[in-house]
Parts: structure tokens; sequence; C-alpha cells
């Protein structure tokens, strides 16, 4: 293997084990929140994990529909052991231990390809 190729899976996995040591993680939505590229199935999310929750984050969530679970939401309100998430018209109570995290960045097209795969 050419050494500079070694150099740069190396920096790769380094910094990905940085950032899952950060608490920085990537799933894939089955529904929620859309944005100006798409619905939420069509993207991946990038989400911190365990922030502390303000009103109008978009969080990724655990629901008990497996369908749409995980859902990509913003916290409508907050009580420090319960949210209200508001996805499109829907508004649904979880508990906090629900929550992934707090949503940091979309990838947008990737979780249609995803789809296709079974993911």
């Amino acid at each position: 293997m050419d050494s500079r190729l070694a150099k740069w899976i190396g920096g790769i996995l380094a910094l990905l084990v940085i950032l899952f040591a950060a608490g920085i993680r990537v799933a894939h939505p089955h529904d929620g929140l859309k944005n100006a590229l798409g619905s939420a199935q069509s993207g991946l999310v990038v989400y911190q994990k365990n922030p502390s929750l303000t009103l109008q984050e978009k969080v990724l969530v655990k629901v008990e529909d497996p369908s749409i679970s995980p859902l990509l939401a913003f916290v409508s309100a907050n009580d420090g052991k319960i949210l209200q998430v508001q996805s499109g018209t829907a508004a649904i109570t979880v508990q906090t231990s629900q929550v992934y995290g707090k949503l940091i960045l979309v990838i947008p097209f990737l979780g249609s390809v995803l789809s296709v795969i079974g993911f």
C-alpha cells in the first residue's frame, strides 16, 4: 500500500474516532421535517448525542411506530423529562430518553441510496 494512501486512511480513521468520542453520529431518518433539497428520507443527518435541548431546536427522536422511526422533528415544548416535538402538523410527546440528539447537518440525497439497499 502506498504510504500516502495509508496516511490518508489513518487520518480519516483518526477523525472518525475523535468525532465519535465527541458524540457526533450519523443516521438516516425515516420521516420528518423536509428541507429545501427534499424529504427527510432522502438525506442523512449528522447529530450530536445527548445535548441540552431548547425550544425550536431540530432533533432526531425514536417513536413507537417503526415505519417512521427515527423521526426528524423540532422541539415545541420541554419540561426536562418529557418533550413535545412537532413534525409537520403532527405533535408527538416523547421522553428525553427517546431523543437521539440535536441536528447538526443534513447531507442530501444519500438517504435515497440507503433506502434502495434497505437501510
